[in-house]
Order: C-alpha cells, then sequence, then structure tokens
C-alpha cells in the first residue's frame, strides 16, 4: 500500500469532494476526504499512485502532494 496527502489552493476547494468521489470510484484506489484543502490518497502499489498524481495534475492548478508510506 502506498498512501500520499494531497493539499490544495483554498481557491480550488469546491473541486476536492468531486475528486475524492472519483478516486473511490476506482478499484484498489482510497481517498478520505480531511478538510476543504487536504486529501489522503491510497493505493495499492506505484501505478495507482502515479495515475492518482497524474488526475491531481489534471484537475488542480495549486496542489502538493506529500508521499506518507
Amino acid at each position: 500500500m502506498k498512501a500520499t496527502k494531497l493539499t490544495i489552493g483554498f481557491r480550488e476547494w469546491s473541486k476536492l469532494p468531486d475528486f475524492v468521489e472519483m478516486i473511490n470510484e476506482e478499484d484498489e484506489m482510497v481517498a478520505y476526504e480531511i478538510d476543504n484543502t487536504t486529501a489522503l490518497l491510497v493505493a495499492v502499489g506505484e501505478c495507482g499512485l502515479a495515475w492518482i498524481e497524474a488526475q491531481a495534475a489534471q484537475w488542480f492548478e495549486d496542489y502538493e502532494t506529500e508521499t506518507i508510506k
């Protein structure tokens, strides 16, 4: 399992719930919204995590990811 913390800019907060829902629809991936600008994203392996990061780049202009585990 690989986990990352996603933090987005405040002006994009309204996109985060839809992003979390989209990740949760995928097999072997889980997303949890911590607050309006932060989410915890979990995937089975590196490929899943790379896909999540690619999706974040398409959804958000101002974001950071931090590897948790």
